[in-house]
């Protein structure tokens, strides 16, 4: 095991490299100039000109960048030494230098790797990834020291200390800026943060409570990210293995929703004690007993056991779990040891939720700018009007007053899937469905490579727009093309 206090090191992940210069390209582009297709070089041995696993899998294996790595640690005091990644372009996007993008591992689930996905360097961008305290990267074995709390009060610490690294704020513990562990020039005023899923919860509340110590950020893409607990367990429904929506009757929009709650009855929540799950062999599980007959039936509606992971428990929404003492399907007495209590539950998902923290932003982070980004399908939610998103784009638009757009310019998806036609959206920035039970025409269709590209599609808008300053609700042509030309490492 390697102590975190180790000597930075510096590695390559391509194998191939050829003799040339680093060029960024040209600056704000004709008409013309936005016709030429990305990724036509496939088979090149070089992960560029927007290619990704998912376009160029022979140029980009998955998991692996385009440029340079280097792990170093950071400290946050009082939760240890905390294993940072940075993974540098091998050409820059933008003749100053490169954006710098966080890349927010989930806080739900245990990470054994530093973030790979997306491949932000593919877009001529530093990215900077992280471990939770407690977790180890599998390839470096680099590893952060302290004890990790889902999401909690130290979590969001650190996130806001790797921000500050990110940003040039901060130095290594070895007094080491990010400036000098990057071959690049890092735009430390120009960062991003992306969060997928539950991450984005951990990003808000830094932003909440630190966002007054984080002027380097500049921007935020969120892809699907929960908003409130009820969502975050997938109570409101759920994709099933098979990616089959499971809908829960009691939820219906716009009755269950509001801006700060997922409100629905939990009168006739039952715990069945004979089940046992096949993929982490945790027994029982919560469902609503629909036919009122007191145990499991084909009709019934079973939550998922894609369940959080909180402090090693397994914890449903607070409402829930009140419902699961309250109508006597448990009883402290025989109450799982791997079941988070009602008293354990309220307090811990208090912390870990959204609704309520965006106002605070107004004047925390005025010039904010927010991506919000989701498929028509999307990875976890079932319920059609998309309440998470709904949520989210309540919050940062009117509550915390934000230039928000939903899903990326289609003019930057087709530079990454030139294919891309009509059924991609092109929504401009600041607005909404009129109707949000008609949210899925907002939506990017998510099969194929749309899943992976459009998402890279969403941050090399906002780091371009950013670099730019160019704030139009809609684009008609993209800001910048990236011709990276290979070098060697």
């Amino acid at each position: 095991m390697n102590h975190p206090r180790k000597q930075t090191f510096f590695f390559t992940l391509i194998a191939l490299a050829m003799i040339g210069s680093i060029i960024a390209g040209c600056g704000p582009i004709s008409n013309s100039a936005a016709s030429v297709t990305p990724g036509t070089n496939c088979g090149n041995g070089f992960c560029d000109n927007g290619e990704t696993s998912l376009s160029c899998a022979a140029d980009c294996p998955t998991g692996s960048f385009s440029g340079k790595i280097q792990s170093t640690h950071i400290n946050s005091a009082g939760v240890g030494d905390i294993a940072v990644m940075i993974a540098s372009p091998k050409a820059v996007r933008y003749p100053e230098g490169a954006g710098v993008v966080v890349v927010v591992p989930p806080i739900f689930s245990t990470s054994t790797s530093f973030m790979t996905d997306p491949d932000v360097t593919s877009l001529g961008l530093i990215q900077v990834s992280f471990m939770w305290p407690g977790q180890t990267d599998s390839i470096t074995s680099s590893r952060s020291t302290g004890t990790f709390d889902s999401g909690g009060e130290q979590s969001v610490q650190v996130l806001r200390d790797v921000i500050r690294f990110a940003s040039g704020t901060d130095p290594d513990v070895y007094g080491k800026f990010i400036s000098s562990l990057t071959p690049v020039t890092p735009l430390t005023g120009e960062v991003g943060l992306y969060a997928f899923s539950d991450a984005g919860i951990a990003v808000v509340k830094a932003f909440k409570l630190y966002g007054d110590q984080l002027s380097g950020v500049q921007y935020f893409v969120g892809r699907e990210n929960p908003t409130v607990d009820t969502l975050s367990c997938l109570e409101a429904g759920y994709l099933n293995d098979n990616g089959q929506p499971v809908y829960n009757p009691f939820y219906s929009y716009p009755v269950s929703y509001s801006t700060s709650a997922i409100i629905f009855s939990y009168a006739n929540v039952r715990w069945d004690a004979a089940y046992k799950d096949p993929h982490t062999g945790a027994v029982g599980r919560a469902y609503l007993d629909l036919d009122g007959n007191g145990s499991l039936s084909a009709g019934d509606y079973v939550t998922s056991w894609k369940v959080p992971i909180i402090f090693g428990k397994r914890t449903y929404s607070a409402a829930l779990t009140k419902a699961l003492l309250d109508t006597g399907s448990l009883s402290l007495s025989n109450w799982p040891a791997d079941l988070a209590t009602p008293e354990e539950a309220a307090r811990d998902w208090q912390f870990r939720q959204s609704t309520g923290q965006y106002v605070d932003l107004r004047t925390l982070m005025p010039n904010l700018k927010v991506m919000l980004v989701f498929a028509q399908v999307d990875h976890a939610q079932a319920a059609t009007d998309k309440p998470a998103i709904h949520q989210a784009y309540q919050g940062f638009r009117f509550e915390a007053g934000l230039w928000v757009r939903l899903n990326p310019d289609r003019v930057y998806v087709q530079s990454l899937l030139p294919n891309a036609g009509n059924e991609f959206p092109d929504n401009p920035a600041n607005t909404q469905p009129s109707d949000w039970s008609q949210i899925g025409t907002y939506a990017y269709p998510g099969e194929g490579a749309g899943g992976g590209l459009v998402p890279l599609a969403a941050v090399a808008e906002m780091a371009d727009r950013v670099h730019f300053n160019r704030w139009d609700e809609n684009l008609g042509q993209v800001l910048y093309i990236y011709f990276p030309t290979p070098t060697i490492p």
